[in-house]
């Protein structure tokens, strides 16, 4: 994974980047994993208008080493931005979203890296793992089939189009990516699992557990494993064996309602009557939950729906409110945060639009227009260096929002900085020239400076 190699991306990197002292410094300083040194250099590099795309990738890169996520997921956005061609940065922003679980954002950049390079693996295998994590199961096999072709030996590609074809019903394809994996690595703990699936499709149970007790050693700290066993024995009447292997999957994380369906049968089977009734509780409120979810999706929509309705109309509160109970349902929504913080900053609520946009943040750090309201919210508040500084991040992330280099001037010509605001407004009008605003902006911060 490129944030997991990264000193190999830099390597490869630097035969195309100009010859500079201090870039050259950084790069020597990341390599050696003075990871703070290396992240102070290359933001002088950023600063100084050298190579600005590469350093803002390597940026991210360093402060990803130092667990600043926010910062490097910032970083990986403003060399996308930058340069939306360089593939590298949208996965970059793919693999850092995927270890928070931010799925959607994954996604987004993963197919974005896609478009500019349809072969590239990285991408591929990032996009497919989100795929079959949404089970999104036949996009995610076109995508292991683009994978096996780059990587015809990467064992464990293999095993998950086989996973892709089993989950798609395709047992015949998913049985010779299976093989093909074991031929490649016979201790692939995701092929032999496979296989033990594929044989308890066929009824084969004997068979399956004897593939199932080896990928337990495999993999001691996977649930999947422990479950799948755990059913297996349940079938053959094994029910003390079975209650072992599936309390060992919950120990290990397992969550999904099937292992305490499986649990109350085995508890049935043992005669151990009061865990089988906790079990078949858990597995029922485990599937109200998930049914809750989906519906709570579906509300939120239509509640968004609505509001927008609202705001046409220009029913700001009413807006509000129903934007309010779409937050409520769905809290880690940032695109339903943001809405929320564009209404009570609309309607003067600056410290309750502040709360949601910041969560919002949080939770898509590398979103532009979070942190232009951001900005806007605070130059409202009169909190005038956090508004420069969310209005700058803004401007890095997305050098084409006229908007916001208007809003950073204006913020910059309060503060007393004529010639800072002078070269925003300046810039705003060359985005945008048709905008009277930003042109008597600019005249006022010419005379500004002037004085």
């Amino acid at each position: 994974m490129l944030l997991k190699a990264a000193a190999t991306v830099i390597v490869v990197l630097a035969a195309s980047a100009q010859t500079v002292d201090t870039l050259e410094q950084a790069k020597r300083a990341f390599n050696a994993k003075k990871y703070s040194e290396a992240a102070r250099l290359f933001e002088a590099v950023r600063s100084s208008g050298q190579p600005a795309c590469e350093s803002s990738l390597y940026l991210g890169l360093a402060r990803y080493r130092l667990h600043q996520v926010d910062a490097a997921l910032i970083a990986f956005e403003e060399a996308a931005k930058c340069n939306p061609k360089l593939t590298m940065a949208h996965i970059a922003l793919g693999e850092a979203y995927a270890e928070r679980a931010n799925d959607g954002e994954a996604l987004a950049a993963y197919e974005r890296a896609l478009r500019l390079e349809p072969e590239n693996p990285a991408a591929l295998r990032g996009a497919a793992a989100v795929y079959m994590k949404l089970k999104s199961d036949a996009k995610a096999a076109a995508a292991l089939e683009k994978l096996v072709r780059q990587e015809p030996a990467n064992a464990e590609a293999h095993a998950d189009l086989g996973a892709a074809y089993f989950a798609t019903g395709d047992q015949e394809g998913a049985e010779k990516q299976f093989n093909e994996a074991l031929r490649l690595n016979p201790k692939s703990a995701a092929a032999l699992l496979g296989q033990s699936n594929l044989l308890l499709r066929k009824g084969e149970e004997e068979r399956a557990i004897e593939l199932l007790r080896k990928v337990v050693v495999l993999a001691p700290k996977a649930f999947e494993p422990r479950f799948v066993l755990g059913s297996a024995y349940n079938r053959l009447g094994r029910f003390g064996d079975a209650a072992a292997q599936l309390e060992a999957a919950v120990r290990l994380g397992g969550t999904e309602p099937e292992i305490y369906y499986h649990l109350a049968r085995a508890y049935g089977g043992l005669g151990r009557t009061e865990e089988r009734t906790a079990a078949l509780s858990k597995f029922a409120e485990l599937g109200r939950r998930e049914k809750a979810d989906t519906e709570a999706r579906r509300s939120a929509l239509s509640l968004v729906d609505e509001a927008k309705s609202l705001v046409e109309s220009g029913d700001l509160p009413g807006a509000l409110t129903k934007m309010e109970k779409a937050r409520d349902l769905r809290p880690q929504d940032h695109s339903i945060l943001f809405r929320v913080a564009s209404l009570d900053y609309d309607l003067s609520h600056y410290d309750r639009a502040r709360d949601a946009i910041e969560e919002a943040i949080a939770l898509a750090p590398s979103e532009w227009i979070y942190h232009f309201l951001l900005g806007l919210i605070e130059g409202r508040s009169g909190k005038l260096e956090a508004a420069r500084a969310s209005l700058e991040v803004a401007v890095r992330l997305n050098p084409s929002a006229a908007d916001a280099r208007n809003a950073l001037g204006e913020v910059q010509l309060r503060q007393g900085d004529a010639r800072a605001a002078e070269a925003s407004f300046l810039k705003a009008s060359e985005l945008d020239p048709a905008d009277a605003a930003y042109r008597a902006n600019l005249e006022n911060a010419r005379k500004a400076a002037a004085r």
